[in-house]
């Protein structure tokens, strides 16, 4: 075997809400981040579909929030999941946006959040038909 993962990475925790809430609020200033920098970058190209991006990363930062929430209540481990892999493919975009120039557009910032504020609005909705 060529490569072998060290004894002290536990891969398990990648998924843990603990871990995801971190991550989540990491995920939020990447996403101002991301704004920011998409707001000057509107700036310098001086076009209205230069401000575009803006958009996104608004509509990401709110994608995170929910996420953030979600991480909060008591959920089943594939819904953790769920919101664990949407978090990571937005650092993946936050990278790619920094050394490659790439816009993900507002297409999949939407459906990102929607997907998760759906699903927070859907546990919110079970857990106070419940209480």
């Amino acid at each position: 075997m060529l490569f072998r993962m060290p004894e002290s990475i536990n891969l398990s925790r990648m998924f843990e809400a603990k871990t995801l809430k971190i991550l989540s609020i990491v995920a939020i200033v990447i996403c101002v981040l991301g704004s920011i920098l998409s707001l000057g970058l509107g700036f310098l190209s001086g076009k209205l579909l230069g401000y575009l991006p803006v958009l996104s990363w608004a509509v990401l930062a709110y994608a995170s929030y929910c996420a953030m929430k979600l991480t909060g209540y008591d959920i089943y481990e594939e819904d953790l999941k769920k919101i664990g892999w949407s978090i990571y493919v937005l650092f993946a975009v936050f990278v790619l946006f920094i050394f490659v120039g790439l816009s993900i557009g507002p297409v999949l910032a939407i459906v990102m959040a929607a997907r998760l504020h759906f699903q927070k609005s859907t546990i919110e909705e079970w857990m106070s038909n419940n209480a």
